[in-house]
């Protein structure tokens, strides 16, 4: 079982990007606090900033202004090859769409964050199986992508994710691309998983009956991220 979540602190957070000339200000000066095993959404209309904040919460973007505080520590001041182990290990990613190498099986896939880390054949195989089991799909484990379904794909790329036991998992749309009960499933994989392992979770997403279930929230609109929830 993963440690305890990470406490994310967010001060002053701004994100510009120069485009023909001009500056395109996505957010400023956002300001909010994600305890340790807090689950939160990030909504907002299409092109607000979510995935733009999701990458800088995840060390795979830089801000242009501001910072984020992982347990209290400033991880982009440090080494580029620390802020890479960090994101690595500390960080699970799921996205819309779930990249998963089509030539490997679906066990495969969830294993090749752990061998690509060092972890040995053996230990990488039974954190992918173990994974696979957890999100129902023990049967299914040697198919490869296109013999799966989406549910089925995104729940492999839910398993991939979380097999570095990340304290923090960011997950960008993770049911946009899936029928509406196949992602009522999905998200509830993913509070399951976040009570058992006590994972931070932070979900975007442009579904409010599906954000409306996590117990926090952060608005994106006209540049500004509007904080509700559980923490200060």
């Amino acid at each position: 079982m993963a440690e305890e979540g990470l406490a994310l602190q967010v001060e002053g957070l701004c994100r510009r990007y120069r485009l023909d000339g001009r500056d395109i200000e996505v957010f400023r000066g956002a300001e909010f606090a994600i305890e340790a095993g807090q689950t939160a959404a990030v909504v907002g209309a299409s092109g607000a900033g979510k995935s733009t904040l999701l990458h800088l919460l995840g060390l795979l973007d830089r801000p242009s202004a501001g910072t984020v505080r992982y347990d209290g520590e400033i991880v982009l001041q440090r080494s580029e090859a620390v802020i890479e182990d960090f994101r690595n290990r500390q960080v699970g990613f799921v996205f819309q769409f779930h990249h998963l190498l089509p030539e490997f099986t679906a066990l495969e896939n969830v294993m090749m964050p752990a061998i690509i880390a060092g972890k040995s054949m053996t230990e990488a195989r039974n954190n992918a199986s173990t994974l696979l089991d957890q999100v129902g799909l023990s049967a299914r484990m040697t198919h490869a992508p296109g013999e799966l379904s989406g549910g089925e794909q995104q729940r492999v790329a839910l398993a991939r994710a979380l097999v570095m036991e990340p304290r923090l998992l960011l997950a960008d749309e993770p049911t946009g691309n899936l029928d509406p009960e196949t992602g009522a499933k999905v998200l509830e994989l993913l509070l399951e998983l976040n009570e058992a392992r006590g994972t931070t979770l932070i979900v975007a997403t442009h579904n409010m009956s599906l954000a409306d279930r996590l117990p926090s929230c952060l608005h994106i609109a006209g540049g500004l991220v509007r904080y509700r929830g559980e923490a200060a």
